[in-house]
């Protein structure tokens, strides 16, 4: 073999090579290409779920300070009403009748259901609501209709107000 022969066979061994390595080199970076893509994909995918849970955050945050104002309201006028003996005839009977507006209306339109279950056992202790009217019925019921209303305008995750099924 003559050295223009050994140059060509090293050469096209060289050419080979170099051709090989290219597609390689291709392949590992069309592959880490697409893994990016894939994260990048999974990183907007997790920042949209983020985003959506702080939405429903937000949607849930009126009915919740209500909420919470209401509760507080409740809980002032049933402590007025178990201690009695602490307080004026005049703020007993403001206290009852605060507490009956609480339980025949605005509390139903917001409260979970373990808190219904204390508010009717106050409201059965101090005879609140030993006359259901049919006013105070339909009053109670469209509450509970005017709550299931606002959730689900609102697009409120039960998960985040608590079990206010009926």
């Amino acid at each position: 073999m003559d050295k223009s022969e050994t140059f060509k066979t090293i050469a096209n061994v060289i050419s080979t090579i170099s051709i090989v390595l290219g597609i390689v080199i291709s392949v590992m970076e069309f592959s880490r290409a697409k893994e990016k893509e894939a994260e990048s994909r999974k990183k907007e995918v997790e920042l949209s779920k983020i985003d959506a849970e702080s939405r429903k955050i937000e949607a849930a945050k009126p009915f919740l300070e209500l909420r919470q104002k209401l509760y507080l309201d409740a809980l002032y006028n049933a402590s007025i009403l178990a201690s009695k003996t602490q307080h004026t005839e005049a703020e007993v009977i403001n206290a009852t009748k605060r507490f009956a507006e609480l339980y025949w209306g605005e509390l139903s339109l917001i409260e979970e259901k373990s808190i219904e279950g204390g508010m009717m056992a106050i409201a059965k202790a101090e005879n609140i609501d030993s006359f259901a009217s049919p006013t105070r019925q339909s009053t109670y019921q469209l509450a509970h209709a005017m709550r299931e209303s606002l959730i689900k305008s609102w697009g409120i995750d039960s998960v985040k107000i608590g079990n206010i099924n009926r």
